[in-house]
């Protein structure tokens, strides 16, 4: 549950951090549970990545580094820098999940505390880094920083640190963690390159549905099968993009094969159906050379009305011709038997070919 929660909180918070070509993140997702002993989870766990790409986990348990596949191997020097990382946010977030607990009069039950850390790479130059914190599914905290160094922090919980603290966390966060993080991110780009850099077209059709009773037909474009994750889908009007008030969908969805998909979808009344507009579906991606331009029929399509119909003409037909091959085929052969004495034996041919002579 926590894994997913995690991918989706991943993808929502970079989908503008790494929206343009040649962009490159690295993430931590660490969470730490307490408040309740029966939840088969181990109290706190660190999940690293590279992209949308899971490098390894953090073991708070054996406190160390595990990489995702049994045969990466991980140096010594790699394997303190991550865990001395992941032993620092484990002691941090511990003590901010007990403080937050006692200052919003939480008691029983299970308690979630979340941090996303992570840094980019813009056309190999060093980006902007940020952290993000929820407690119990809310956020209340968040700290940036730009490419120009400029910090921002965002406090919706009580600050808990003295000024001096919080200056040598600004100095820290800026001289280390971020530093650090770039040449980790670069580590792995240049490990991890055929993974990376792997690119796969999108599948992209229109789909259209008709509604009889109220005469509208709902268009939805679908781009499916397509890595990197980030992709541009918009439904435009006379070449015009239309009202996002009028868009359904857009959430990015991952495939079970690692791609991912998208999809828009928008209603047409019968008076809209009758206006002369040009409906077209656009997607511009990193595999694509060009954007890829799908034109849409606004009114409804033969083939989505009738298909009942012909089923049904289908099956009466099979129906019947089945009827017509059962009566000729299935009734008992008939056999009819004949007297011998109807037909002459050997001996009277011979006496009446004697009559004959």
């Amino acid at each position: 549950m926590f894994y997913f929660i995690f991918v989706l909180y991943i993808l929502s918070a970079t989908r503008t951090v790494a929206s343009e070509s040649g962009s490159h993140s690295l993430w931590v997702f660490a969470t730490f549970l307490t408040g309740d002993s029966s939840v088969p989870f181990s109290e706190f766990t660190a999940v690293i990545m590279l992209d949308d790409i899971v490098i390894g986990h953090y073991s708070a348990d054996e406190r160390r580094f595990v990489p995702a596949t049994v045969q990466e191997s991980v140096n010594v020097t790699e394997q303190m820098t991550i865990s001395t990382v992941c032993k620092g946010i484990h002691e941090g977030m511990k003590t901010k999940a007990y403080y937050l607990i006692d200052y919003l009069n939480y008691t029983r039950g299970l308690h979630v505390q979340q941090r996303l850390i992570g840094c980019e790479l813009l056309r190999d130059v060093p980006g902007r880094m940020m952290t993000l914190e929820a407690f119990n599914g809310e956020s209340g905290f968040e700290r940036r920083f730009n490419v120009e160094g400029d910090q921002h922090t965002d406090w919706k919980w009580p600050v808990i640190k003295s000024r001096a603290q919080l200056e040598y966390d600004t100095w820290l966060y800026a001289h280390f963690y971020r530093p650090l993080c770039i040449s980790q991110l670069r580590k792995y780009l240049k490990k991890e390159q055929k993974r990376v850099m792997a690119k796969v077209k999108p599948r992209v059709r229109v789909i259209k549905r008709y509604s009889r009773e109220a005469s509208v037909v709902q268009m939805t474009c679908l781009a499916t099968g397509f890595y990197p994750r980030h992709i541009n889908l918009t439904l435009l009007q006379d070449g015009q993009p239309v009202n996002e008030e009028r868009i359904t969908g857009g959430e990015l969805l991952p495939n079970p094969d690692g791609t991912y998909q998208m999809r828009k979808s928008m209603e047409l009344s019968a008076e809209e159906q009758r206006e002369k507009h040009t409906y077209t579906c656009t997607v511009t991606h990193l595999s694509l050379d060009n954007k890829l331009d799908i034109s849409i029929e606004p009114g409804p399509d033969p083939v989505i009305i009738v298909p009942s119909v012909l089923l049904l003409l289908c099956v009466f037909g099979f129906l019947a011709a089945f009827k017509i091959w059962r009566r000729r085929y299935s009734q008992p052969e008939q056999i009819i038997y004949i007297p011998t004495s109807v037909f002459p034996s050997a001996a009277d041919d011979q006496t009446t070919e004697q009559q004959r002579m």
